[in-house]
C-alpha cells in the first residue's frame, strides 16, 4: 500500500492510502489439444488473471513504465499453455502465478481463476472415440489460485452449475412462524438445487492429485444429495442437504480444510390449476409449477477445526 497526499475542494490536506491496485485480463478462452498418435485429448478453458505491482505510479503520476499490458497477460496465458502443457487446471493456475511472480520483480501478487468446459470423450457401445467429444451436464469444474511473493499458494477447486433434483424424500417442517407466514409445512416435496461448491486445501496444495480429488468431491455431492440409489435418504431441509454435501467432502478428503457452498433453490410446487383435477383427467401423473425466479439463496462455510 502507498500513502499519497490529496486535496479536496476546501483545500484541506488529507492522507489517502491506496489499498488495492489489482488489474488483469478476464475471460481468456483457449482450446488445448494434445495429440498422442491418433488419440486426441482436449481441455477448453476460460482463464482470468489479475496481478498487483509494487508501485501505483501509473495511477498517481501517469507513469506506465512498470505496467504489464493486459494484452501481454493474455499472450502469456496462451504461451504457458503451449510450452508447459495443461495436466489439470489447478496446476496450470500454479504455473501462471509462478511465472508472473518470478519473471517480473515488481509483481507482488497474482490470482488465476480458471474454469473448464465439461467435455467428455464420446463413446459408442463402450468404445471411446479417439477424437470426438460430448458436452457433459455433470457441472463445470473451476479453480482459483492466488499467490504472493512471501506466502505459499492458496488453491481452491470447485464445481459450479451442477443441477440436482429429487422428487420425494424431502420436506420442510417446524420452521418459525409469525403473522406474515403463509408457507405451509411439507413432509414430502420436490427438492431442486443448482450448486456451486468450492474447497480449499491445507498444506502441500501444489503436489496433489487434483483430478482424483475433484471426482471424489463430485461423487460426495451426488451421494449427499440423493442417498442410496434403491432407497434414497430423507432431507428435512435445504440447509441440511447443503451441510451433508460439505461434511461428506470433509470426511472423505483429508486434503481439504474448508468447503464453501453457494446454492440457489429452484422452487417447485403443486399446480393450482383446478381444471387439471376435473374428472376427464384420469392420469395419476402430477404437475408441478416452477418459480420463475431463484429467489431463495443459501451460503454455508464449513472448515476443519485444528
Amino acid at each position: 500500500m502507498q500513502t499519497l497526499k490529496q486535496y479536496d475542494n476546501s483545500n484541506q490536506n488529507k492522507d489517502v492510502e491506496y489499498v488495492n491496485s489489482e488489474y488483469g485480463k478476464n475471460a481468456v478462452r483457449l482450446l488445448y489439444i494434445r495429440r498422442e498418435g491418433t488419440t486426441h485429448c482436449i481441455k477448453e478453458l476460460e482463464v482470468s488473471v489479475h496481478i498487483r505491482l509494487n508501485t501505483v505510479n501509473e495511477f498517481l503520476n501517469s507513469d506506465n513504465s512498470q505496467v504489464i499490458p493486459t494484452d501481454t497477460i493474455k499472450n502469456t496465458i496462451q504461451a504457458l499453455a503451449k510450452c508447459r502443457g495443461i495436466r489439470t487446471i489447478e496446476e496450470f493456475g500454479l504455473d501462471i502465478c509462478e511465472h508472473f511472480l518470478t519473471s517480473f520483480c515488481h509483481v507482488i501478487y497474482c490470482n488465476a481463476f480458471i474454469q473448464e468446459v465439461p467435455w467428455q470423450r464420446l463413446e459408442k457401445d463402450g468404445v471411446p472415440h479417439v477424437h470426438a467429444f460430448l458436452y457433459s451436464s455433470e457441472g463445470v469444474r473451476f479453480c482459483e489460485v492466488e499467490r504472493t511473493l512471501e506466502g505459499s499458494p492458496i488453491v481452491f477447486s470447485g464445481i459450479k452449475d451442477l443441477k440436482l433434483m429429487k422428487t420425494t424424500q424431502s420436506g420442510f417442517q417446524g420452521f418459525f412462524k409469525d403473522k406474515y407466514t403463509t408457507l405451509p409445512e411439507r413432509r414430502d416435496r420436490v427438492l431442486s438445487i443448482e450448486t456451486l461448491i468450492k474447497w480449499c486445501y491445507g498444506e502441500g496444495a501444489d503436489c496433489l492429485d487434483y483430478d482424483c480429488i475433484w471426482r471424489t468431491a463430485h461423487e460426495c455431492a451426488l451421494d449427499a444429495f440423493a442417498g442410496p440409489p434403491e432407497t434414497g435418504h430423507y432431507s428435512p431441509s435445504y440447509q441440511k442437504t447443503v451441510n451433508c454435501i460439505q461434511t461428506y467432502i470433509l470426511d472423505r478428503l483429508p486434503q481439504v480444510s474448508l468447503v464453501v457452498s453457494l446454492c440457489p433453490h429452484d422452487m417447485r410446487y403443486a399446480s393450482n390449476n383446478r381444471s387439471l383435477t376435473k374428472p376427464r383427467f384420469t392420469s395419476k401423473a402430477q404437475i408441478q409449477s416452477i418459480s420463475d425466479a431463484r429467489d431463495s439463496h443459501l451460503r454455508g462455510n464449513v472448515r476443519i477445526i485444528v
